[in-house]
């Protein structure tokens, strides 16, 4: 008798167990509170522009690497221009002040070291360990549930090239590692990078992704990426119901047995995954019940980052401008408790496809935290102005950045971190999951509950920080730990 599969959310982890599991033979079935696949990895059109709202870049965009591998399994970057950029980001920190952040690791080093001689030891440390870790291949296609001893000793050979470059940057935060630069200008511009209270081994990763070319930008942005891997999971005969509201996993006898949604009509099923945000699943969906201390805990104690994206569709051809600046402000632009004293603008006009001919689309992302537009949003006409005010900003320095657009701002878009959990249900808006501090050690939160059967939980809060791809990789984990349990032997392709 078929299993049938019942899974909350068509992000890209629940469409990727989704597409497992249809391989898999069970039958599935996926509901979603929005109108569209994607959850956070999503885009939305206005009067012609595509205002992107998750991929910045994305791991595994290299053909024949590890993660490239593991999309084409769910569909993804089969058909998909990639578009690299030989600059990462420009970090401009006042007249005559400019850091190139180059892709390749050998012009980043000579850029660095030729600007900044004082700093060179830290600066050759850097680059080499990304150098290494840009090379090295981790395991990761099988799930840790399902390692047996004799998986141990290859498994320790494959790893052994990372143990020096984990051992010197993984259990120290970005932050505390740029104390030992000298260059307040260069400590500055590093620090752009990726937020600094993630660990040192997230910002050499990212260096060594970029040199590989392995962290390009799929050409159609995060909806048609997530749109990619749907197609995917219907063409296997999954189903998906949209625009409904899952408000309760039901459970009998300790087993989860259905969902039971906002209308009042109730799906059983043999399998429940949860693939939405993971504090709406424990606090809503499974009403505070079976949950463990470590994630009770984790919603308390660990913090997440919050932003703000504002983007402006402009009539003007920005192509021949920068892709990516950090630019310095005069004035430090302070939302809630978090303070922006750059303001990174991504000037999307690579993508011919987000805005119409000769025009081009401008993002700009800061800090905020989510309080702040909480209570703002109990009134809307502070919540709109508030809005207005930001925009303004950011446009002010838009104009001035790129003189050319100055009057020709045709749409502007203001995307808080309340707007973010409205449309996700997403724990305070965060676009990732919490900053576990790098001397934490190992972190994982279990993808199963004690004392509840068949229910099961994925995503970028099950392993943080997780990303786009190791949310993909969790959906692809929870069905092979199925299959297992099943005595079925995992199906790839």
């Amino acid at each position: 008798m078929t299993k049938k599969v019942l899974i909350i959310g068509a992000g890209v982890a629940g469409l990727s167990a989704g597409i497992h599991a249809c391989r898999n033979g069970y039958e599935v079935e996926i509901f979603e509170m929005h109108n569209l696949p994607g959850g956070l990895c999503s885009a939305w059109e206005k009067k012609g522009y595509i205002f992107d709202g998750c991929i910045h870049y994305l791991f595994g965009t290299k053909p024949g690497s590890q993660f490239n591998r593991l999309w084409r399994e769910v569909g993804a970057l089969s058909d998909v221009e990639i578009i690299n950029q030989d600059i990462f980001m420009n970090i401009e920190g006042g007249p005559g002040k400019v850091v190139h952040i180059y892709s390749d690791l050998d012009r980043l080093e000579k850029h660095l070291v030729e600007q900044f001689p004082e700093d060179e030891a830290v600066i050759r440390k850097i680059t080499g360990a990304a150098r290494a870790f840009s090379k090295i291949k981790t395991p990761m296609e099988k799930p840790e549930e399902l390692y047996k001893f004799w998986d141990l000793p290859p498994m320790l050979l494959t790893m052994m090239p990372l143990f020096k470059v984990m051992g010197q940057f993984s259990r120290v935060s970005i932050a505390e590692y740029l104390k030992q630069i000298k260059d307040p200008f260069l400590k500055e511009a590093l620090g752009l990078l990726i937020p600094t209270g993630y660990s040192m081994i997230s910002l050499i990763s990212v260096l060594a992704s970029l040199h590989s070319r392995d962290a390009g930008f799929p050409q159609g942005g995060s909806l048609k990426f997530a749109q990619s891997i749907e197609r995917r999971f219907l063409e296997l005969g999954g189903r998906i119901n949209y625009r409904s509201r899952v408000i309760e996993i039901l459970i009998e006898n300790s087993r989860a047995v259905g969902l039971l949604f906002e209308d009042g009509t109730e799906v059983t099923g043999d399998i429940v995954i949860s693939a939405a945000d993971l504090h709406h699943t424990a606090f809503k969906l499974l009403r505070s019940k079976n949950l463990t201390p470590l994630i009770k805990e984790s919603f308390v104690n660990l913090p997440t980052y919050t932003s703000v994206q504002v983007s402006l569709g402009i009539d003007c051809d920005l192509s021949g401008e920068a892709k990516s600046v950090a630019v310095k402000l005069d004035k430090q632009i302070a939302l809630g408790n978090k303070q922006n004293n750059y303001m990174c603008l991504t000037n999307l006009s690579f993508d011919s496809t987000l805005a119409p001919a000769g025009k081009s689309v401008v993002r700009a992302i800061l800090f905020s935290s989510y309080e702040y537009w909480e209570v703002l949003a109990k009134n809307k006409e502070r919540y709109r102005e508030k809005k207005d005010n930001l925009a303004n900003q950011v446009i002010k320095e838009v104009e001035k950045r790129f003189p050319s657009t100055k009057g020709r701002i045709e749409v502007i878009d203001v995307a808080t971190p309340y707007t973010y959990n409205r449309y996700t249900n997403v724990y305070k808006g965060a676009y990732m999951a919490w900053i576990v501090p790098p001397d934490a050690g190992r972190f994982k939160i279990p993808k199963e509950l004690p004392g509840l059967e068949n229910f099961y939980q994925i995503g970028q809060w099950v392993a943080p920080p997780a990303g786009l791809p190791g949310s993909m990789l969790t959906g692809r984990h929870m069905i092979q730990i199925i299959c297992s349990r099943d005595k079925k032997p995992f199906q790839n392709g």
